[in-house]
């Protein structure tokens, strides 16, 4: 059975995760190998700042992840985030054939292309590139919100919503041109919310409503499913980060204030433990007393900041409330903060879950963790961007595959 060579690669706040997949024809994933490589001055508030930083630290993912599985990746899926990824919902109508009500005509292929074609030329802000359109729906003869195209029914006209993301334009080269610099050709750039849903939802919460709510280092990305296709995107200046700076000002080094964020910390006052950590001072000169309850009152009130400003992005989409069937899914590093899951729910009134990356393979327990629904994410989205001539696709045999690792063996002897 053939497999498609398939990799993805996650350019974060705080470092570099490069995924390499095998897809096989009926596009059962799984994960053949992690690369990562820690760093940071690279991206600010989802811009790339630094080059030679991020250049560096892709090629050193890229390569521990072949390393790992043997295999070589000639290009990738990359994620792009920031204040400047938004998403625009448009409609178009067409005649079909004289558009005449007592001589309705049937619906073509055709018209259907010239109808999302329609609804997806709209005027982009000053220095923006679509990265994906989505068909929403279509509408005909009185039916509306219908998924599929009419195809061979007859109508008068037809109609069809399209909902086009975009981003800067130079801020996506940067990213393309980093990635390409370090061998790697880029085969999309892809959103980081979409590609965090595309981990953690299954068709039937994309169908009823849900909301993805992504807490990265530096960002949070927000996007709404309903129908089965995004309905709104978007992404603020608040995240993980904030609370480890928050602990950081108490005078500890960052690592260690990372550290205990993400072991001793909770969310909400009352998962806080009642004990007094001593830690060193930043510098390693001394030690600081730092009492757990003054540390979750820090970051429950960072918590409550990051779901109060995901709350008004709910209510600025206009779904409406009572339309989010699937709830809140929250992914992301932050999200594996105890009392976080709580923290949510009381602050949005929603039913939240935690997003684990879903419908994946793997011998690694890392790629069942909220911090890795990105990377993965990228690989299952571009798989299907693939299916739709979008990226290009790389097939080799399993005979090629046992081949390679044996290679890669032999390198190591």
């Amino acid at each position: 059975m053939e497999k498609q060579i398939i990799a993805g690669i996650d350019i974060g706040c705080s470092g570099v995760r490069c995924i390499i997949a095998l897809a096989d024809e009926s596009s059962v994933m799984e994960i053949a190998a992690i690369g990562r490589c820690k760093c940071s001055g690279h991206i600010r508030q989802g811009v790339l700042v630094n080059a030679s930083i991020a250049e560096k630290a892709i090629q050193l993912a890229v390569e521990e992840a072949e390393q790992i599985c043997g295999l070589e990746i000639e290009s990738a899926f990359i994620n792009i985030t920031g204040l400047h990824v938004r998403g625009i919902l448009a409609s178009a109508s067409v005649q079909i054939g004289e558009g005449k009500a007592d001589s309705p005509e049937v619906i073509t292929d055709i018209d259907i292309e010239k109808v999302r074609e329609n609804a997806g030329e709209i005027t982009l802000p000053s220095g923006c590139e679509v990265l994906e359109r989505t068909v929403r729906d279509y509408a005909f003869g009185g039916f509306s919100q219908l998924p599929d195209p009419p195809v061979g029914l007859k109508a008068v006209s037809v109609q069809a919503r399209v909902y086009t993301i975009y981003a800067d334009r130079i801020a996506a080269e940067n990213l393309r041109t980093v990635v390409q610099n370090a061998g790697i050709e880029v085969e999309a750039v892809i959103p980081s919310a979409i590609a965090s849903a595309a981990a953690v939802l299954n068709r039937d919460e994309k169908l009823v409503g849900t909301v993805v709510i992504d807490i990265g280092s530096a960002n949070t990305d927000i996007v709404i499913y309903f129908g089965g296709s995004p309905i709104h995107l978007s992404s603020f200046s608040l995240g993980g980060n904030k609370i480890t700076s928050d602990i950081q000002s108490l005078g500890i080094s960052w690592n260690d204030a990372e550290k205990i964020k993400m072991e001793k910390v909770a969310a909400l006052n009352e998962f806080a433990d009642k004990n007094t950590l001593s830690v060193r001072r930043v510098g390693g000169r001394g030690t600081v007393p730092v009492a757990l309850p003054v540390l979750t009152q820090i970051a429950s009130d960072r918590v409550q900041e990051i779901f109060r400003f995901a709350s008004e992005e709910i209510v600025a989409s206009g779904i409406g409330l009572a339309n989010l069937t699937g709830g809140i899914v929250i992914t992301g590093g932050a999200a594996r903060m105890r009392g976080i899951i709580e923290a949510a729910t009381s602050i949005t009134g929603q039913q939240v879950e935690p997003g684990l990356p879903r419908a994946v393979k793997s011998n690694s327990n890392e790629a069942q963790t909220p911090e890795m629904a990105t990377a993965i994410g990228l690989v299952k989205h571009g798989l299907e961007l693939r299916k739709l001539s979008v990226g290009r696709s790389k097939h080799i045999g399993y005979g090629d595959i046992k081949k390679r690792m044996k290679n890669f063996i032999n390198k190591l002897k």
